[in-house]
């Protein structure tokens, strides 16, 4: 029963994209053609005296903006290792994987009002769940948008399936938290200078359950037409954290950015 419901999630995400991309080619005819762009983040650290351990993290940002529809692909990998003075093997002490895909309809002459719909997914071995899913749909305005800085702001309903009991698969589900949302989003861009870039993104999904809430925030610095340095803070909270963990976690990390222009 929660494969199928996954199942229609993402089916209803799928297909409006199937859609806007056969809407997007046409409309691409005759005129300039949007394309994705984004970036490829990794960071490692490597400590090694009175302890050892290793950890990666790394991240993907895509985006598609063409006149009527706005896509946006994320994509979170953080894995940590940690060696045990006792046996001198290493354990897993992190592991957390997460992506999401929000497509816009964008309305108005001036396309400020949009229509939104996201599909999210998270699997954190350490956080006392399987996995947490959700889809929401609502509307959005950009009150700002200029060289220099946007700022868009949006409200909606949605569905969430949390996952208790652990099972071999990414979707299977014999036992899980399921209830209605309402999910708010900010997200500020400033470019602070010619090669300088500060990000916030904030969403916060409150349901019967309680609220989740996810916070990135950046500061990217360009070292050529490639390539940058991010340093990132990234704030995950969950109200209703099952017993034996914490409610709110934090990573920070400095890493090197490759851009797909």
């Amino acid at each position: 029963m929660r494969s199928k419901t996954i199942a229609a999630m993402l089916l209803t995400a799928g297909l409006p994209a199937v859609s806007v991309a056969a809407q997007d080619a046409a409309a691409d005819k005759g005129s300039e053609v949007s394309k994705w762009s984004g970036d490829i983040g990794v960071g490692l650290l490597f400590k090694r005296g009175n302890t050892n351990s290793d950890s990666t993290n790394a991240n993907v940002n895509m985006a598609r903006d063409s006149e009527k529809w706005r896509h946006t692909f994320k994509a979170d990998a953080n894995n940590e290792k940690e060696e045990d003075p006792d046996t001198e093997e290493y354990n897993r002490t992190d592991e957390n994987y997460f992506a999401s895909y929000k497509l816009d309809r964008k309305l108005g002459e001036d396309a400020k009002n949009y229509l939104f719909n996201v599909l999210t997914y998270q699997k954190d071995n350490f956080s006392g769940y399987h996995y947490e899913a959700s889809y929401a749909i609502g509307a959005g305005r950009r009150w700002v948008d200029s060289d220099r800085q946007t700022l868009d702001a949006e409200i909606g309903p949605g569905y969430r399936i949390k996952c208790l009991e652990p099972q071999d698969s990414y979707m299977s589900c014999h036992d899980s938290e399921e209830n209605a949302i309402a999910r708010v989003g900010i997200k500020y861009e400033l470019k602070v200078s010619d090669n300088t870039t500060f990000k916030e993104d904030l969403s916060t999904e409150v349901g019967g359950d309680g609220a989740d809430t996810r916070a990135e925030t950046s500061l990217t610095t360009a070292i050529n037409t490639r390539f940058a340095l991010r340093l990132r803070h990234l704030l995950e909270s969950d109200s209703s954290a099952p017993a034996g963990t914490n409610e709110t976690d934090h990573t920070f990390s400095v890493g090197v950015v490759y851009s797909l222009l």
